[in-house]
């Protein structure tokens, strides 16, 4: 139970004065309004303000309302009428909880009503009346005077000469100490706009927020400084460790997520800075089924080529390109090409968000020294056929590939070169060069140099259709290679 009241919590702040919190009480016994509700009819305050000062009293989060932020598809599962009676509004939400804004979170009767037409858990969050109005009739059109859902109780603005006490940043929300509902509502505002990315990033007075889209970083309203806490602590709760260790530079991971309908993976990434620890979320569609290569830019030829390829005992495919260039994606296809129930299948991962094919017993590697290390024993003592080796295998520890643990099984590798004829011509030059370019069957498919931003996240277009670069080593290929090895 609140131990302060809302009247002292606003005169504490500054936002009225305890004469207004006087006349407020009493024009409330005329009317058997709520305190709030008549400090806003006064033009005392606004009811953002009450809203505010209602969060801090009751220790539930407040959060500013934007109709171009929610997720309409989770509003129309509830009837207009009872929305516009209980002050309601959902807000966004995964398969197991929903966030739904109310005006009076209090209201026990209201709560389960809204229980009972929702599915899962409610978090319940604070929004003022006028702005869940107005999210409302955004989705539903404005309610007709007169009735009695037309009622509600409107913003009214302070006048002009009231003093300017609100508090300094745009978006004024106070949010739980957990960090689900700042997650939340990031994601989806973020998702709504086709952004590829979230910044938080510390500054002086608070924390900076800017998401990636198609014009490139567009800055969105300040957050307060301690918000980068409750992010951190959530993401910590999903599997992405903060930075602990004084010393420690970076951290960072990948996690599926679910925010309504949509299905995505956050790749995260925390670096300390001379103000504070700014934390980057990569947002990328999840596909519930691993997409064919054509789909993601191989050519029709190549992908034909691939095919033949893994029909054999053996062969090595390189993916090489920039990081975040859709790399792993694209080793899930390869990998599903080759996928049969008689080939014992490994993938060493960083992470755990690429849709292998179900049969594939997946390795999380914790750092890729770790990885490297280990990989070859891996891969030959789980006696696997087919052998995915994702980003760690970098620089000149490319050549490792063309070792012993690759032979007689199929090996596909992502790495970071980006021209692939310097690739294969280190590779020519390597320990195994000679032995293994003469007869292994060997692919490279080259990702764009380009980051995928914005929109492009998130759809592949007409114009993105055979942006990889495909090389099959053909016999000329291989003579080639061997004549320059030796001279």
């Amino acid at each position: 139970m609140p131990t302060r009241t809302l009247t002292s919590i606003l005169v504490e702040c500054g936002i009225v004065t305890e004469v207004q919190v006087e006349q407020a009480l009493a024009r409330q016994r005329e009317t058997g309004n709520m305190i709030g509700e008549t400090l806003v009819e006064l033009g005392f305050t606004s009811e953002e303000n009450i809203g505010w000062a209602l969060s801090k009293q009751l220790g539930i989060p407040y959060v500013d309302v934007h109709p171009d932020a929610i997720d309409s598809e989770q509003v129309r599962r509830f009837p207009e009428a009872m929305l516009r009676r209980v002050q309601a509004l959902p807000l966004f939400g995964s398969r197991n909880e929903i966030t739904i804004a109310m005006a009076d979170p209090t209201d026990k009767d209201a709560v389960q009503e809204l229980r009972s037409v929702g599915s899962g858990a409610l978090s319940l969050v604070i929004g003022s009346p006028g702005s869940i109005r107005r999210a409302i009739d955004t989705v539903f059109g404005a309610a007709r005077q007169g009735t009695a859902s037309a009622q509600v109780a409107s913003t009214t603005a302070a006048p002009s000469d009231a003093p300017d006490t609100a508090p300094a940043f745009r978006r004024d929300v106070v949010w739980d100490r957990a960090g689900t509902n700042f997650l939340l509502f990031h994601l989806h505002t973020a998702r709504r706009k086709n952004a590829s990315e979230i910044h938080f990033l510390p500054a002086d007075k608070g924390l900076s927020v800017y998401y990636r889209t198609d014009h490139g970083l567009e800055p969105e309203p300040m957050e307060h400084p301690e918000s980068a806490l409750f992010l951190r602590a959530r993401l910590g709760v999903l599997g992405i460790s903060d930075l602990e260790a004084p010393g420690q530079i970076r951290s960072g991971g990948s996690i599926a997520i679910d925010v309504g309908a949509e299905r995505m993976v956050l790749h995260v990434s925390h670096c300390r800075t001379s103000l504070g620890i700014a934390t980057v979320i990569r947002l990328s569609p999840r596909p519930t089924e691993v997409p064919e290569l054509h789909t993601l830019g191989v050519s029709p030829i190549a992908e034909a080529e691939i095919r033949d390829m893994v029909e054999g005992p053996e062969g090595i495919v390189i993916v090489h390109g920039p990081p975040r260039a859709g790399g792993s994606l694209i080793l899930a296809s390869v990998t599903s090409l080759a996928a049969r129930p008689e080939r014992r299948m490994i993938a060493i991962e960083p992470g755990g968000t690429t849709p292998y094919p179900e049969q594939t017993t997946r390795v999380h590697y914790a750092s890729r020294k770790e990885a490297l290390a280990h990989w070859s024993d891996l891969v030959v003592g789980q006696g696997s056929d087919v052998a995915v080796l994702d980003d760690f295998l970098l620089g000149e520890s490319i050549g490792q590939v063309l070792g012993g643990a690759s032979v007689g099984r199929l090996v596909f590798v992502r790495t970071d070169w980006i021209d692939g004829g310097e690739l294969i011509s280190f590779l020519a030059r390597s320990r195994h060069g000679g032995a293994v370019l003469r007869d292994r069957p060997i692919a490279l498919l080259g990702l764009p140099a380009a980051r995928r931003d914005g929109s492009r996240a998130w759809s592949f277009s007409d114009a993105d259709a055979a942006y990889l670069t495909a090389t099959i080593l053909t016999d000329e290929d291989r003579d080639a290679l061997m004549s320059a090895k030796a001279s």
